[in-house]
């Protein structure tokens, strides 16, 4: 158990008295097929409201606490507002002002207490936003009147470690209070790896930390998990949290919601969580709707209480709007598997061999999540469209970024990567993963069988193309002859998910393919350069197969997506 550092105090700070391979069981977000309820605004075109906690007190009574900023908001200036809720979880009064400086609350209850933990906001000389810290802010409610009985300034850096992915020095943010029992509390500090320690609380005695358990850390394929709501008993021996992380998606930045259930005793260890979100932020939205700066679909669970057959969150979305959505319990329980270990992602450094002419030392994508891969913005969003499919094609496969990025989606994976060098790594990276799965093929993809010049026009691969408008523009470093077969000779009816990235050469790899589209009719992703003329000529095809052509994502121009018309519809929640 790591230690706790020596001589750890609470300063009382001064605020004012004022009165958040393949698995063939997944699930989809429950937000696919059922609206939030979302809160009416308290003060349209004066403030947004976001990040509500919720409390049930002693007397049945519920409440949830919030932050508001000024419209239109600025970072680091929220304070904290509570207002009572009916038993659909939305308003039922006028807000009250508790902290006139403070964010994203978490609520609990000791018996008569209401103890609100907050992140407060610390600035440097200049005015910056240098840090933040945890604030305890004790109070007593009664006659809808929230009272102030004190305030503590929670330690930074309680435990002696480096930090870990969701921990940073001088920022104090996501600690997440559970009820251990009328005098004790737990603090969930981190995930990644489990901290909990263990606050002394009782009324009239000094307040003091007084353990820290370490356990399994929580890992998830949906981003850095941070956060979430104060655990709550899921059955006799368990309590339940849920989380938010956040992920690039094509080029947003996109929030989703996952659970875990923790042990309710010591070392209070997380035992379940679930694979996939349970809610995402759809990528259609973010917070610059509320007047934010940052491009970001937001929500965050901070108010959580089992009711019954469900689990009722209240959530802020977008930093500027509140809103709550049951959880039906047995839809949990289907979702929920072991917490496990997962091997960390690895960039692996090959040397070409004699006679080849390749660069010095090659980055390869190897498991399905690594940061800093260019790729893994789409590749995240193509996992949140397809879920579980039953076939990729990749064309235009290069080392595999797609293929093994999504391997893992598809009970069948088909690449094809007619480049030498990169069909040898691209054949590498698969075994180096054991996916025996993914049929790797040697072969350009286009609309008749044959043979055609392969002009090289990089080392690394990323231009080498069979068309040769593209390589009259570029100096040749190599060029020799490939196979080329059609799409459509492997009678293919079953691809839920088709990728070209062919270098110019997607119209005859799109007529190749034209009996398997229309049979399979796949999600594709598509690269189409920004000419006028051969963008026009791509969406008169994909006019003809009655697709889309939807250039959604600034950060990646060049990049469509492609839905069939008649199943658009199907993905208004999130595009």
């Amino acid at each position: 158990m790591p230690p706790l550092d020596d001589g750890v105090s609470f300063q009382k700070t001064p605020i004012p008295l004022l009165t958040s391979a393949v698995d063939h069981h997944a699930h989809r977000p429950l937000n696919q097929d059922r609206p939030f309820a979302v809160w009416p605004a308290f003060a349209p075109g004066e403030a947004v409201d976001t990040n509500p906690a919720f409390v049930r007190l002693a007397d049945g009574a519920a409440w949830a606490v919030f932050t508001r900023y000024a419209a239109p908001p600025q970072p680091g200036t929220g304070s904290l507002w509570a207002v009572p809720v009916d038993d659909a979880w939305l308003p039922a009064g006028q807000p009250q002002l508790l902290i006139p400086f403070g964010m994203d609350a978490r609520l609990i209850r000791l018996r008569d207490r209401v103890l609100l933990f907050y992140v407060r906001i610390e600035h440097a000389e200049d005015g910056r936003i240098a840090g933040c810290g945890v604030v305890l802010a004790e109070y007593g409610v009664s006659n809808d009147t929230w009272v102030m009985l004190e305030a503590f300034q929670l330690p930074k850096q309680p435990i002696q470690r480096e930090p870990g992915p969701d921990t940073l020095p001088g920022w104090e943010k996501n600690w997440v209070p559970f009820v251990i029992d009328d005098d004790r509390v737990g603090l969930i500090y981190a995930h990644d790896p489990w901290d909990v320690l263990v606050l002394h609380a009782a009324q009239g005695e000094p307040r003091r930390l007084e353990a820290a358990f370490t356990s399994t850390p929580l890992q998830w394929d949906y981003g850095t998990i941070r956060g979430g709501t104060p655990p709550v008993p899921y059955d006799d021996g368990h309590l339940i949290t849920f989380f938010h992380a956040s992920q690039q998606m094509g080029s947003s930045n996109v929030y989703s919601v996952g659970a875990c259930v923790l042990q309710a005793k010591p070392p209070y260890a997380p035992v379940l969580m679930t694979s996939e979100p349970l809610l995402i932020a759809p990528y259609g939205t973010n917070a610059s709707r509320f007047g934010w700066t940052f491009r970001g679909s937001v929500v965050f669970p901070l108010g959580c209480e089992a009711h019954g057959d469900r689990f009722n969150l209240l959530c802020g979305r977008d930093d500027g709007e509140i809103a709550a959505f049951a959880v039906p319990r047995d839809e949990l329980a289907a979702r929920l598997r072991p917490v496990a270990i997962k091997q960390p992602g690895r960039v692996c450094d090959y040397r070409g061999g004699p006679g080849v002419a390749l660069p010095a030392t090659r980055l390869l994508y190897v498991p399905n999540m690594i940061p800093g891969i260019p790729e893994l913005p789409m590749i995240n969003l193509l996992r949140v469209l397809v879920g579980r499919g039953r076939r990729f094609v990749d064309v235009g496969a290069h080392i595999g970024f797609y293929t093994i990025g999504l391997a893992p989606q598809f009970d069948t994976v088909v690449a094809y990567e007619p480049s030498r060098a990169q069909h040898t790594w691209l054949a590498h990276n698969v075994r180096l993963n054991g996916y025996a799965h993914v049929e790797v093929n040697q072969v350009a993809l286009g609309d008749a069988p044959g043979t055609a010049p392969l002009h090289v026009l990089s080392y690394e691969g990323g231009l080498n193309s069979l068309a040769p408008d593209v390589a009259s523009r570029y100096q040749a470093i190599d060029h020799y002859d490939v196979p080329v077969a059609v799409l459509d000779d492997r009678g293919l009816t079953d691809v839920d998910l088709l990728k070209i990235d062919v270098e110019g050469y997607e119209l005859p790899v799109l007529r190749g393919a034209a009996r398997t589209i229309t049979a399979s009719r796949p999600l594709i992703l598509l690269e189409v350069w920004q000419e006028p003329a051969r963008r026009r000529d791509v969406r008169a095809q994909m006019d003809a197969f009655d697709y889309t052509l939807e250039f959604l994502f600034p950060a990646s121009p060049e990049l469509a997506l492609c839905i069939p018309r008649e199943r658009r519809a199907q993905y208004k929640w999130f595009l």
